[in-house]
């Protein structure tokens, strides 16, 4: 309409209006009825069940049916919306500047303008566990597109929960219902940091064992593209994250559990792409390294260290923040140290220090077998029941109960458990040292031989004089040596008939 008069304009403007409100009239009449009607269903609906279940079971059932999750999240949303919209136009005075305008920080301060009762702080956990389970959905979803993978079409096992319920305990600890505004931002920018962390981490443990699986089941190189952009975008996300916090949120106790969070999913990432290119360069070989073993191992060392020395760096900043800032410690702030401690601390160098243990008894173990010759593996004659590859003589042990395999595949399969992979016995024999025997044990196999010594001494006395005898036969050691035979029956003056037992 440009170039209008301003009356035609106005005129329009109120004609359109007013055929809006007449539109609206005439729907809402229309539906009248169908509403009317379907209030009485209800109502008759809610006798029966009060006279079935009676008014106190009643008045649960519709609580119930009321704090449905979907219900919830329809209301939370609703609220935002109408938040954002209240913010964009202006319409309530506040009593507080956000001098930021990006869109991200409105609509984190339109999110903490309506958390402000239990019940909104409900609603908006569910929002929270629907939308970690969309995206660990959706991630599962590009990864089956990889093909057959391993992980891909199975059910998720957290499918949002967890983020859901760290971020009402976090909501609960930190009193953000109560807290005024714009306190309230800060507090709820925290809880969102942290369960963006874990929901990244969340994603990173589906797609780790995708990608790993892909150099040995899928030889294209474009099916190993959505794995390797995901874990691409798992190693930068956390990085935008930590930069994020620590240009624009004071640094305390929390900004740095979160910021030691995603760096660990970060370095998780790189330790997971520098394996992939591991298994790729491995499977383009035309033999198989024997030394890949060895190289994971590596690669997972380092990346175990880094998280250990991130794990530090919290506990360390926990302490200096408490003791050199001399700044209020809280008994909250204390169990997150002690937890940190217990969980990425002690557990990642009690876990580290046992795979080192188990991986050198693996090497003393496999010192110990016989290596397989040239024309041991020709008689052979198969494969390694590990790998399916062939094997050649350097390359090839033997174990005490005579299987073949490859030296290496054979050192992971000890790493895991000492029996042998084709039965049950043990891989290596363990030796018995003299000082673990009892003295009751050696004095009694002494006792038991020097018996021994004496009977056959008294045997061979027993033999030389029926020797001298004239009538005598000639018996020898090995016939007195000899099991018993069955008994004969006789007939007549001695005659042999048959064993005792034949014919019956």
């Amino acid at each position: 309409m440009v170039g209008a008069p301003l009356a035609t304009v106005s005129w329009l403007t109120s004609v359109m209006s007013g055929f809006l409100v007449l539109s609206v009239i005439v729907y809402v009449l229309t539906r009248v009825w169908t509403v009317v009607s379907y209030m009485q269903e209800t109502m008759q609906v809610y006798q029966v069940v009060r006279q079935e279940l009676g008014p106190l079971n009643m008045l649960v059932l519709c609580i119930r049916r009321m704090l449905e999750p979907s219900v919830l999240a329809c209301y939370w949303v609703t609220l935002f919306a109408a938040q954002c919209w209240s913010n964009c136009l202006e319409l309530v005075d506040k009593k507080y500047i956000i001098q930021d305008t990006d869109w991200f920080v409105q609509g984190l301060v339109a999110m903490a303008e309506i958390c402000e009762s239990p019940l909104l702080l409900i609603s908006f956990c569910v929002v929270v566990m629907m939308v970690s389970c969309a995206a660990l959905i959706l991630t599962q979803s590009l990864l089956s597109t990889c093909g057959a993978v391993a992980g891909a079409g199975q059910p998720l096992l957290q499918s949002g929960v967890t983020e859901g319920v760290v971020a009402f305990v976090l909501g609960l600890q930190t009193g953000l219902t109560d807290m005024p505004m714009p306190g309230r931002v800060g507090a709820l920018s925290i809880i969102l940091f942290v369960v963006v962390a874990s929901l990244l981490q969340s994603c990173l443990e589906i797609t780790h064992p995708v990608l790993l699986s892909l150099p040995a089941t899928n030889r294209r190189l474009v099916r190993h593209l959505v794995p390797l952009l995901l874990t691409i975008s798992l190693l930068l996300l956390p990085l935008g994250m930590v930069y994020a916090l620590l240009t624009k949120v004071s640094s305390d106790l929390w900004t740095l559990v979160i910021i030691s969070s995603c760096l660990v999913t970060a370095v998780q990432a790189m330790g997971s792409l520098a394996t992939y290119i591991l298994f790729v360069w491995d499977s383009l070989l035309t033999v198989p390294s024997p030394y890949m073993d060895d190289y994971v191992y590596y690669v997972k060392a380092v990346t175990r260290g880094v998280e250990l020395l991130l794990a530090l760096a919290v506990v360390c900043g926990g302490f200096y923040e408490s003791v050199a800032l001399d700044r209020e410690w809280s008994m909250l702030n204390t169990l997150v140290l002690v937890s940190h401690c217990y969980f990425n601390i002690y557990s990642r160098i009690s876990q580290g220090w046992a795979l080192y243990l188990a991986r050198r008894e693996t090497s003393k173990r496999l010192s110990s077998l016989h290596t397989a010759t040239t024309t041991e593996l020709a008689t052979h004659g198969d494969v390694c029941s590990i790998c399916y590859q062939d094997m050649e003589s350097p390359t090839a042990v033997v174990t005490l109960c005579s299987h073949f395999f490859h030296k290496n595949c054979l050192k992971r399969w000890l790493v895991v458990q000492d029996n042998c992979p084709l039965c049950t016995k043990a891989i290596v024999a363990e030796e018995v040292k003299v000082e673990d025997v009892p003295v009751d044990t050696v004095e009694r196999d002494d006792e038991s031989d020097l018996a021994e010594e004496s009977v056959d001494d008294d045997v061979n006395d027993v033999v030389v004089a029926d020797n001298n005898k004239v009538d005598s036969p000639v018996l020898n050691v090995e016939e007195l040596n000899e099991e018993p035979q069955l008994r004969q029956r006789h007939v007549g003056d001695g005659e042999s008939v048959s064993h005792l037992f034949d014919g019956d």
